[in-house]
């Protein structure tokens, strides 16, 4: 095995818990490293540190694999079984959930939702881009998977500098279109062309708050995708919930999943992206829902939130989710206060609901909290 060569104040980095390092933090590498072959991390001293991927094309070109007493061999089967334990232990129903989130799960660049026994990847660096056949095969070997999708598809990638790549199949037949249950509510997603990996399962707490929310109140929903939020408020007793969105596909599944929940008649989905809806609709509701993924700056994301003020009655309740980027780390309070000032609206923090224990991340990490949700009273 190659070893890489760090700084003194890298290893002390390291040491003390950082996921990962700048290129500037190298003092020496053995070798020419390949994509997907585990390094030895060493310090100046030649102290062992631990294992990690090296990918010096990468800002972050150090990422953490493991411990200095870890071996390479079975790493992948070790780590996704710990993965798999946590869940058993934290999850409701560990059939549907975020079975490994990156750094978290100490498998830095891979993310594996679960469907049942169906599996989709999706991985974000280079070292694991290499590793799809080792990581099918420790899946199969570990949860006895069905089938295993790529989807190396999304915004994330591009973002990374890395090519994206259509949705493919690494194992078994993959059904397009899977259902899954979530705290008594019942979705049919898309999996080979659905939003991410088909559902978005970093959202649980912002819907199990919805529910809280909701009972007897008029509901809009600004960007619904499947319906994930709303069909929460609507099974804990909205009276009325209008919903939009921009993908006419995610709004049909949306409709679909709305009458597989019961809500029949209580629900009118419509196509449109959240801006329009916000802009369009002029009756004020007594919940509103603003999700805000691909709002692609602060000042779009305040200009959503604005909207959203705008359509929420007289001590109403407005839900937000916001995420980073394009949000600074830390700026996403005063964002929504500076939303609330320009509307001269008056909000009340109810709740802060946060990422759910399937999305675990190690502190320190710069992924650690990308998502923020607040629920507020406006007045």
């Amino acid at each position: 095995m190659l070893s890489t060569y760090l700084s003194r104040d890298a290893a002390r980095r390291l040491r003390h818990g950082a996921p990962w390092l700048r290129r500037e933090d190298i003092v020496s590498i053995e070798g020419t490293p390949q994509p997907g072959e585990p390094v030895r991390l060493m310090d100046e001293d030649g102290v062992v540190l631990g294992l990690g991927d090296v990918d010096l094309e990468s800002p972050l070109a150090i990422r953490r694999l493991g411990f200095p007493d870890e071996a390479v061999e079975g790493l992948l089967p070790r780590h996704l079984r710990h993965a798999f334990e946590r869940r058993a232990q934290l999850v409701d129903d560990p059939r549907f959930c975020r079975v490994v989130n990156d750094d978290g799960d100490g498998l830095p660049g891979l993310v594996v939702d679960r469907y049942d026994t169906h599996f989709v990847v999706q991985t974000f660096t280079r070292a694991m881009d290499a590793r799809h056949q080792d990581i099918t095969r420790a899946l199969v070997e570990v949860t006895g998977a069905g089938s295993v999708l790529l989807r190396n598809d999304t915004p994330r990638r591009k973002a990374l500098g890395l090519p994206l790549q259509r949705p493919h199949v690494l194992y078994g037949t993959p059904p397009r279109w899977s259902r899954l249950l979530e705290q008594g509510a019942r979705f049919t997603v898309d999996l080979t062309y659905g939003q991410g990996t088909g559902y978005a399962y970093d959202l649980r707490e912002p819907r199990r708050l919805v529910g809280r929310l909701a009972w007897g109140g008029r509901v809009l929903d600004a960007r619904c995708n499947v319906g994930g939020l709303f069909v929460h408020a609507g099974l804990h007793g909205a009276r009325h919930i209008l919903a939009f969105d921009e993908d006419a596909d995610a709004a049909d599944l949306a409709r679909e999943n709305a009458e597989a929940n019961g809500l029949l008649g209580r629900v009118l989905v419509e196509k449109g992206t959240a801006l329009q809806a916000l802009r369009a609709v002029r009756e004020t509701f007594d919940l509103v829902l603003l999700d805000t993924l691909g709002v692609e700056s602060e000042e779009l994301f305040v200009e959503h939130v604005r909207h959203a003020l705008r359509r929420t009655r007289h001590g109403g309740r407005l839900l937000v989710v916001g995420y980073h980027p394009p949000i600074t780390l830390g700026g996403f309070d005063e964002l929504v206060a500076t939303a609330c000032e320009s509307e001269v609206r008056i909000a009340t923090r109810l709740a802060r609901p946060g990422l759910p224990p399937d999305h675990p991340s190690l502190v320190g990490s710069p992924w650690a909290e990308y998502l923020e949700a607040v629920a507020l009273e406006v007045t």
